[in-house]
């Protein structure tokens, strides 16, 4: 017999405690909202380091340096949106959300293969 996980039911938030563990939260807790904002933020954030590093790679005055910089700020974004589709990912795989997700991704298909 398995025991059981003591996070399961629970929300993974976007932050970590201040030993660097995950920390959770209930499920319908106000706490949700901002780990939503949170997640939307790193998002928006990314989406805008992206634009940046493209335009400052397209100027021929743009030096290596400050090449290598962006490469540093564009992987950090790319890990912080790794986390966030992680964190996503966890939420679709319970069992509360996964027949809606399984029933959209049907749909969705369905609606592709009639192209």
């Amino acid at each position: 017999m398995t025991e059981p996980n003591a996070t399961e039911g629970l929300r993974r938030l976007p932050w970590t405690g201040p030993q660097g563990e995950p920390e959770y939260v209930m499920p319908g807790d106000d706490t949700e909202h901002f780990a939503d904002r949170a997640e939307g933020h790193t998002i928006s954030t990314a989406r805008n380091d992206a634009a940046y590093a493209l335009t400052m790679a397209d100027r021929p005055e743009t030096s290596p340096e400050e090449l290598r910089r962006l490469v540093r700020t564009l992987a950090s974004a790319v890990r912080d949106v790794v986390s966030v589709a992680e964190l996503r990912e966890e939420r679709l795989n319970e069992p509360v959300y996964a027949p809606a997700a399984r029933a959209m991704e049907e749909a969705l298909r369905a609606a592709l293969s009639q192209r």
